[in-house]
C-alpha cells in the first residue's frame, strides 16, 4: 500500500512540474561547466552518453525534477546538470563584435567554461564519454581538431558533444590549449 502512496505522490508531482514548467520557461541559475562534469560522473554511468539535444529544454526541467526525486540529486547539482543541457541545446551566439575582453579569453578559461573535463580527459583528469584529448594531436591534425571543436559531428554523425557556437579566435585559443598540454 506504501509502494501505490509513494508512485501516486511521486506522479503528482511531476504533473504539477510539467504544468508549473509550461506556464513559464524556467531557466535554471547553475553553472555549465560543474554540470557538464556532475553529468560525466553522474548520469552517464546509467544512460550511457545521450546527447543533450534527445530532449527540449523544458522536457529537461522535467527530466530534472524526476531525477532529483529518484536519483536523489541535490538541488545545485540538478540545477548544474540542467544548466549544462540547456546550454548544450542552445549553445550561445558568437559576439558581433568581439571586444578585447573576448579576444583575451585564453583556451584554459573557455575549456573550463563550457565544462569539457566534463566528457574529456584534459592534462590527465576528466570524464570518460569522450576522446581523451591529451594524446589527440598522435592521432590528428589541428585542422581536424578545430573543424571537430566547431561542428562536432563534423567527423562522426553520432556524436553526443553539443554544438557550442564558438568563434574562429575561440577555437584556436582550444586549440592550442589542448597543443600545449600535452
Amino acid at each position: 500500500m506504501m509502494r501505490v502512496w509513494i508512485g501516486f505522490a511521486t506522479c503528482f508531482v511531476l504533473i504539477l512540474t510539467s504544468a508549473t514548467i509550461s506556464l513559464a520557461e524556467h531557466k535554471p541559475d547553475g553553472d555549465v561547466g560543474r554540470g557538464a562534469k556532475f553529468y560525466s560522473d553522474n548520469c552517464a554511468r546509467c544512460h550511457n552518453a545521450r546527447p543533450p539535444m534527445e530532449h527540449r529544454n523544458r522536457e529537461w526541467s522535467i527530466v530534472m525534477v524526476h531525477m532529483r526525486i529518484i536519483g536523489r540529486i541535490p538541488g545545485a547539482q540538478a540545477r548544474d546538470i540542467e544548466a549544462f543541457l540547456r546550454a548544450s541545446n542552445t549553445p550561445p551566439r558568437p559576439p558581433l563584435h568581439a571586444g578585447p575582453k573576448a579576444a583575451e579569453r585564453s583556451g584554459r578559461e573557455l575549456v573550463g567554461q563550457y565544462g569539457c573535463q566534463g566528457c574529456h580527459v584534459i592534462g590527465g583528469t576528466g570524464g570518460m564519454i569522450g576522446p581523451d584529448l591529451d594524446t589527440v594531436f598522435e592521432r590528428r591534425d589541428e585542422a581536424w581538431v578545430g573543424a571537430q571543436i566547431a561542428n562536432p559531428r563534423e567527423h562522426n554523425p553520432d556524436s553526443v558533444m553539443p554544438v557550442l557556437g564558438l568563434t574562429k579566435g575561440q577555437i584556436n585559443a582550444i586549440v592550442k590549449f589542448l597543443r600545449k598540454s600535452q
